[in-house]
């Protein structure tokens, strides 16, 4: 067996045990995310399994349809329930599987752009990074979407290459679900666009085949989000679409904020600092070459959107969105060690001809570079490692609620603390948080920090609320709200972190 192969077999097996052994715990941190998935999927069950009406528990008094992206990987969970029962565990399995699909596509597609040691290396880099294994895992869309998206540009190579028909299909499919799983990947067709011009020049918009390309990629997301913003509208519920500001606007250029902020993630969480110094190196040597052009094509797309949508992308919370960066990373790393090799090798054939001196400078030059990327890979490790350690502890609110729950002995909608209304700029956020509604299964409603009032929450006790689940972090950013609740509803439960007011009973 060749070495490459035994690199390429460990490399595998490594990533799938690291990505088993996070892939059997419940929904167990404080994720609005993760949880309004999971409440999604377990109303699909109980309420229709019609997959154009997703359902979200913070509903109020109404059906709960919600405005997200195409739910299929919700609805993919629903079906594992219907089989084996709810549990938690069924989609982080999905994702799981997603995560090794994931796996094979980009290893193809570093294989055939790189070959040898540089494409084992950039697959490892992409494996470990801790971006994509958080995803790998997660109870979120990112696990799907990574790997239609990765195929999609894999497949779309593969067709601009050999002009097979079958490869024009499945790049369509994998092209409009990735669409589908999550808006946000529509910045792909840039790097398609540039592609295909670089192939066809102008001729690009006489050929039959990219504009069926175009449509039939695009055509079911655009159908999908027009009936999603329906739904919004009609409904008033959303999964963080329409009811945030994520756009930029002209403070983008007079507040550092946004661009430190975006920088600052790709820098650690995506090129994990050092493995840009490797990826530089490559680009030194060899920018003109295919597969750097593709790489830097592809990231500058990428950055498009984390601009475009910088109120979101620059903030610490929201690094997840940056895992599109990684796949052309993982290249560029893997294409500047190649050029490393190649360095030291024309360094090697060449050292009886060079200077004493001149050699050691080579010599300490290659060194640095290779140290980098070493470092890089300790980095991942050591970050993913303690990635991995914390979301096997559970947040306290978890067994809060567990505790909880028996003490809530009236049925009824909950109300419960929820996020800012708005931001520091004045542009409205996704304040609604779910994971009490998932974990006590109830439905209800969430109150935004700056509307909270003992007025507001005397109406939600006046249309059936029977419990106000507050956050005590919430409750003290308005003052005197807390003091208000206490001289009028009775504490029927409490924490370090919360406060439970029986709203049938006043004081």
């Amino acid at each position: 067996m060749k070495i490459t192969n035994i690199f390429i077999y460990v490399i595998f097996a490594a990533a799938i045990l690291i990505r088993f052994g996070d892939a059997l715990r419940p929904i167990n941190q404080a994720s609005w995310r993760e949880s309004d998935l999971g409440s999604v999927s377990r109303n699909f069950v109980r309420e229709g399994m019609n997959p154009f009406y997703p359902r979200i528990d913070w509903r109020g008094t109404g059906p709960g349809y919600a405005e997200m992206e195409f739910p299929l990987y919700p609805w993919l969970i629903a079906a594992g329930y219907q089989v084996f029962g709810i549990h938690d565990v069924i989609g982080r399995l999905l994702s799981f599987v997603f995560s090794i699909a994931t796996l094979f596509f980009f290893f193809r597609l570093a294989r055939e752009n790189l070959g040898g040691f540089a494409a084992i290396a950039a697959f490892a880099f992409f494996a470990f990074n801790p971006l994509v294994l958080q995803s790998s895992t997660a109870i979120q869309p990112e696990g799907l979407m990574i790997c239609t998206y990765v195929a999609a540009v894999y497949l779309f190579l593969k067709w601009l290459r050999d002009e097979r028909d079958r490869d024009l299909w499945l790049a369509v499919i994998a092209t409009a679900l990735t669409l589908l799983a999550k808006a946000t990947a529509a910045h792909i067709g840039l790097l398609f666009a540039v592609l295909l011009f670089q192939k066809y020049g102008l001729g690009t918009f006489s050929k039959g085949k990219v504009w069926l390309f175009g449509v039939l990629s695009f055509l079911p997301a655009a159908v999908w989000y027009i009936h999603a913003k329906q739904l919004w509208t009609t409904y008033g519920n959303s999964l963080g679409v329409s009811n945030e500001y994520h756009w930029i606007g002209l403070d983008f250029f007079t507040n550092s904020y946004f661009i430190t902020g975006i920088l600052k993630i790709e820098l650690l969480q995506v090129w994990v600092i050092f493995a840009l110094a490797v990826a530089a190196f490559g680009l030194i040597f060899g920018l003109r070459e295919r597969i750097a052009i593709i790489s830097m094509v592809w990231l500058s797309s990428t950055f498009l959107l984390y601009c475009i949508a910088s109120r979101t992308t620059a903030a610490d919370w929201a690094s997840y969105y940056h895992i599109f960066s990684v796949p052309p990373a993982a290249l560029l790393f893997g294409f500047g060690l190649k050029k490393l090799a190649d360095f030291l090798k024309s360094w090697a054939d060449n050292f009886s001809n060079r200077g004493l001196a001149n050699n050691l400078m080579r010599l300490a030059f290659a060194a640095i570079f290779a140290f980098a990327a070493l470092a890089a890979f300790m980095v991942e490790a050591k970050r993913a490692r303690a990635d991995i350690v914390e979301r096997r502890v559970a947040d306290p609110s978890f067994a809060f609620a567990r505790e909880l729950n028996p003490q809530l002995t009236n049925d009824g909608l909950i109300l419960v603390s929820g996020g800012r209304c708005v931001d520091d700029d004045g542009y409205p956020v996704a304040y609604n948080a779910s994971f009490m509604f998932y974990w006590l299964d109830r439905k209800g409603a969430n109150i935004c920090v700056q509307e909270q009032s003992l007025e507001k929450v005397n109406r939600f006790a006046a249309t059936g609320y029977k419990y106000f689940i507050a956050q005590r972090t919430f409750m003290k950013a308005m003052p005197g709200f807390e003091d208000d609740l206490l001289s009028k509803y009775k504490v029927v439960a409490s924490n370090e972190d919360f406060e439970v007011f029986d709203l049938a009973i006043g004081k």
